[in-house]
């Protein structure tokens, strides 16, 4: 009996035993099942070191970022974000280098610190003018002959970070062709997002465009050398950024310019209307942007948006009363690593029917608002559209070390070349000039290849082929720092 019942404890025990075992087996199933379900697929942003920045302060680098302490990155949009925060911080002309990385990861508590190292731009660049008083390159070769008349020559000195706070001093001294005297100031981080700017500049010419005929400028110079033409210009902004993002610009600007008798005795009694010698206006415009495009100085990805209303002439004068707005927006898609596609559509309206002066009658052809093919040709109306798209092969996208001895900021050299194929569409209205240039008023098309050479982040050297719908052909050179 005595041994019946310790066999039966014995038993009992043993049963205990693998009942806790199995208990234990699951217990230890279900806790390692729910670590591994549990395992964070996202990183928090505990702190953001900043090094390199000597002269550049932590809050205007902060403002170009779209990451902040505090903020939970998913991992699968890691890599992409810290390489898209490194582009738009080369992009903006205060580093040549740029490199985020992440720091003592956690990941028990999926908490980092966030390194960003930077190699500083050289911010004061005093240079030597010597420009083209034509519109581009391309104009003046073509149908000026290199004619050195046309060239503009002086000093200037331009600063891109004055205090640190990436504000832009800017001085020019020039003569030559065009004859002017400027001074502005921008200081984009003053208080709370808002910033602010003011500019004044002299201008005066010899010869001047007084006329559109056959989509091409036509230039009267005095024969006793005296000028034709100046103009005053003074002005006050404010500027606001929301974020990395977003901008908002409002800004009073006063014109007073005056212009030789003869212009509108003789040549062009439209000039500033009704054969006045002189004008004078105040402009209000109002200018809103969103930019999250990769590397903007020459997008890679991402798209923009931006509106721009300007009323001419407030009625403190009776000169000029014009009223316009501008639409636009831009898309960039990375297709592969080495293939862009970009998209840009824009919008001229003028919101009044009343004939603008001559000199405020610009439409395509200016500036960046051009028609590949169509350099040599100016498409001045009230209203317009254009339409440009390409297609970017990336070539190169290297760092060279050029020569030890240089400058820390010149040491590290980036190199980028696309090869570029573009096509464009323009249509401008012009009911009261167009009536002399056939391509006003009529859609035009455009199409060539080309090759875009980016160094040190801030100079660009674009080479392309440009063919009108008609098939005549060019070759266009265009160039420009980012400052």
């Amino acid at each position: 009996m005595l041994v019946y019942n310790i066999e039966k404890n014995i038993n009992y025990i043993i049963l205990i035993i693998c009942r806790f075992r199995l208990v234990f087996i699951a217990s230890f199933s279900f806790c390692f099942s729910f670590n591994i379900y549990c395992q964070s697929d996202y990183v928090i942003v505990d702190s953001i070191h900043i090094l390199g920045n000597k002269k550049t302060t932590r809050q205007v680098i902060m403002n170009e970022m779209d990451i902040h302490s505090g903020d939970t990155i998913p991992l699968d949009q890691l890599a992409k974000r810290l390489s898209s925060n490194e582009k738009r911080l080369q992009s903006i002309g205060l580093f040549t280098n740029a490199k985020i990385n992440l720091k003592n990861w956690n990941t028990d508590l999926s908490i980092a610190n966030v390194e960003i190292v930077l190699q500083e731009n050289w911010y004061i660049y005093p240079y030597i003018i010597f420009e083209l008083a034509d519109r581009n390159f391309n104009v003046w070769r073509k149908e000026q002959n290199y004619s050195l008349e046309r060239v503009n020559y002086g000093l200037a000195l331009t600063h891109i970070n004055f205090t640190g706070n990436k504000d832009k001093l800017k001085l020019k001294f020039q003569r030559g062709f065009t004859r002017k005297y400027e001074v502005s100031y921008e200081y984009p981080y003053f208080r709370k997002g808002w910033g602010f700017s003011t500019n004044f500049n002299y201008t005066e010419n010899r010869e001047i465009a007084y006329r559109t005929e056959d989509n091409k400028l036509l230039f009267y110079k005095n024969p006793d050398e005296r000028k034709i033409f100046n103009q005053y210009k003074a002005g006050i902004g404010l500027v606001n950024r929301r974020n990395a993002f977003t901008f908002q610009n409002i800004r009073l600007e006063f014109i007073s310019a005056r212009v030789d008798s003869f212009i509108p005795e003789q040549l062009n009694r439209d000039y500033f209307l009704e054969g006045r010698t002189k004008m004078r206006y105040f402009f209000l415009d109002y200018v809103f942007k969103f930019d999250n495009t990769l590397y903007p100085l020459y997008p890679i990805g991402g798209y923009r948006f931006d509106i721009n209303v300007r009323k001419e002439g407030l009625g403190i004068f009776k000169d000029v009363n014009n009223f316009w707005f501008t639409i636009g927006g831009e898309r960039h898609t990375t297709i592969k690593k080495w293939l862009i596609i970009s998209n840009r559509l824009k919008f001229k309206v003028n919101l009044q029917n009343n004939r603008p002066p001559y000199v405020l009658n610009s439409g395509l052809g200016y500036s960046s608002d051009n028609i590949t093919g169509y350099q040599l040709y100016v498409l001045d109306g009230r209203d317009y559209i254009l339409s440009k798209n390409a297609i970017k092969l990336r070539i190169l996208d290297k760092d060279f070390r050029p020569y030890d001895r240089l400058p820390n900021q010149f040491k590290v050299m980036n190199v980028k070349l696309f090869f570029r194929f573009n096509f464009d569409y323009g249509y401008t209205r012009d009911p009261f000039y167009g009536v002399s240039n056939t391509l006003t008023n009529t859609g035009q098309f455009g199409y060539g290849p080309a090759l875009d050479l980016i160094v040190y982040n801030n100079f660009t050297l674009s080479c392309q082929i440009g063919i009108t719908q008609f098939k005549e052909q060019g070759f266009f050179v265009e160039s420009g720092f980012n400052f």
